[in-house]
């Protein structure tokens, strides 16, 4: 059976709320949604599980009809798959990485332009060949400064604000009243509501970071 093509203009796509009786499969960037392929005549098609993320199926391939009946050994390769894709080290190990390099001398401090990761000490010579830059306190404080852009659109596009565009927005979220903010795919406006929370000046506002990027564990 052919696969829903999303770039056919002859019908569109709608998002399905889970009504918590099932778990949607996962792929390698998450929990899958479900999809309902919908006609121009207001028609409904069969349902299918794909990514929550990529709008392309170049950029993950995962798709599965809701009413597939999946056999172990495909659970089991596709756990391996999304397994394989996933960073090398969890979160809570790239905050204890984050930590120690905190705490090293400046000139022990580097991160590798190349490969868009922090390094320590030990990892300098594996990496002499790359582009390496020195890291200062100021910016372990606002990591995102050091990466670069991620540019899909159909994936993972990001919103990398210059200061000016960061700041006027956080004014104008702070003159609003709220204290509670969403940040969906805005790390720097994330990291200046945690700079603006440090120095106790204002009245503290709660945030959380929604971005698929692994680079800011």
């Amino acid at each position: 059976m052919d696969v829903p093509d999303a770039n056919d203009d002859s019908f569109g796509i709608e998002v399905i709320l889970p009504d918590g009786a099932k778990t949607a499969p996962c792929c390698p960037h998450g929990p899958t949604l479900l999809f309902e392929k919908v006609s121009k005549g207001g028609e409904k098609g069969r349902r299918f599980y794909a990514c929550s993320a990529c709008r392309d199926r170049k950029d993950c391939h995962f798709f599965q009809w809701e009413d597939d009946k999946v056999s172990e050994a495909r659970l089991l390769a596709r756990e391996a798959e999304n397994q394989s894709k996933r960073p090398p080290l969890t979160q809570q190990e790239r905050v204890k990485r984050f930590k120690r390099l905190g705490s090293l001398r400046l000139d022990e401090k580097k991160f590798c332009q190349d490969c868009q990761m922090l390094l320590l000490p030990a990892e300098h010579e594996a990496h002499s060949s790359h582009r390496s830059v020195g890291v200062s306190s100021a910016q372990l404080r606002r990591p995102s400064v050091l990466l670069r852009p991620l540019l899909n659109k159909k994936s993972n596009a990001q919103y990398l604000f210059t200061d000016r565009s960061a700041q006027f927005l956080l004014d104008s979220l702070a003159a609003l009243g709220y204290d509670k903010v969403l940040c969906v795919g805005t790390p720097r406006l994330q990291e200046l509501i945690t700079l603006r929370n440090l120095e106790g000046k204002h009245e503290p506002m709660k945030s959380l970071l929604l971005d698929i990027d692994f680079r800011l564990h």
